[in-house]
């Protein structure tokens, strides 16, 4: 009976709520949904390397290029910009200039390869830009980098693209395996992977006794984000968990102070 009502439990948990869909079509191209800022603090930028060229190292030039598409905060797509990819190669874009005045200071973006490896679709695989998005603050020598977390979004051949991200059918918990610790600001980064609208929320728990010391909720459309701000002082200290119907809700970090710049995965 025990062992019926454990199989009953976990069957809330996952039954049709796989960590991410498959895309719809064979071969599709894949992407995370990555962060962008674009501000006088935030500078963003993208490492992009020519995928199929790990697998062919034929000289020509045959055309392969990548899109960037790019959507603001509430998951409106506002801007496309294709670039070519230099055979075997990777190279910085600087994504702020690219999206200079775009609205607002934050949204997502998705990169889709435009040539598949034959090694990866005779797999029944598909090839995922789940690459390294790295980020400046305040004109710093140096940026700090986070690669992608999720095949979040495909791209179809008629061009539509086709969100990937699971819903819960119950609200989960994800609990950031990091210590809030001050002084600094964090900024903790949610992403909608999701079809459908989602209410989110960011409780800031204790690490003394457990309790919720404050809460932040937000509803966010699909690819859409949001930043959480997380002031923390020193001491104490605290956790982060993130509430919603999204299988996975694990967030970008950003963790500023006077001396220091860190991204990174919750």
């Amino acid at each position: 009976m025990q062992r019926q009502i454990e199989r009953l439990r976990r069957g809330l948990w996952v039954f049709r709520q796989p960590l991410t869909h498959e895309p719809p079509a064979p071969g599709a191209p894949v992407s995370d949904l990555f962060v962008w800022r674009n501000s006088g603090a935030w500078q963003t930028l993208f490492e992009l390397t020519d995928v199929f060229g790990l697998f062919d190292d034929r000289d020509e030039d045959s055309g392969r290029h990548a899109t960037f598409y790019f959507f603001d905060s509430d998951g409106a797509l506002f801007f496309e910009k294709r670039i070519d990819l230099i055979p075997r190669r990777r190279q910085t874009i600087d994504l702020s200039e690219l999206i200079e005045g775009a609205r607002g200071e934050m949204g997502t973006f998705c990169v889709f390869h435009s040539h598949t490896p034959r090694a990866v679709t005779d797999l029944g695989s598909y090839l995922a830009e789940r690459g390294y998005v790295s980020y400046r603050y305040r004109g710093a020598p140096l940026r700090a980098y986070v690669h992608g977390n999720l095949d979040a979004i495909s791209l179809g051949a008629d061009n539509r693209m086709q969100l990937l991200g699971s819903g819960s059918l119950l609200p989960r918990e994800y609990r950031l395996q990091h210590e809030i610790a001050g002084p600094a600001l964090y900024e903790i980064a949610v992403v909608n992977p999701s079809t459908g609208a989602k209410s989110i929320s960011c409780q800031r728990v204790s690490t003394r006794d457990g309790k919720t010391l404050d809460v932040q909720t937000v509803k966010l459309k699909p690819r859409a984000c949001h930043l959480f701000p997380i002031q923390a002082e020193d001491p104490p200290s605290c956790r982060i968990v993130i509430v919603g119907r999204l299988v996975m809700a694990r967030p970008v970090v950003f963790r500023t102070s006077e001396q220091a710049l860190d991204v990174f995965h919750g």
